[in-house]
């Protein structure tokens, strides 16, 4: 059996980001990376809370550097 998808979500923030949030935990997903601009105010909230699912434990970044230095 092959491990589940880790996915990321770049313009975590917007519409269409937050509803891919909800999508990425809905379908079983590991979320394993929420970005945003680097000056946006979302930056290091929790993408979950974000989103309006509740905490995940996935810390909004502000820039996708920031994210592939954890791969």
């Amino acid at each position: 059996m092959s491990a589940s998808p880790r996915i990321g979500v770049l313009g975590a923030g917007g519409r269409m980001g937050r509803t891919l949030i909800q999508a990425v935990q809905q379908a079983g997903y590991q979320l394993a990376a929420a970005v945003e601009r680097p000056e946006s105010s979302l930056v290091g909230s929790d993408a979950g809370e974000l989103a309006g699912i509740g905490h995940i434990g996935v810390k909004v970044a502000g820039s996708l550097a920031d994210v592939l230095t954890d791969c």
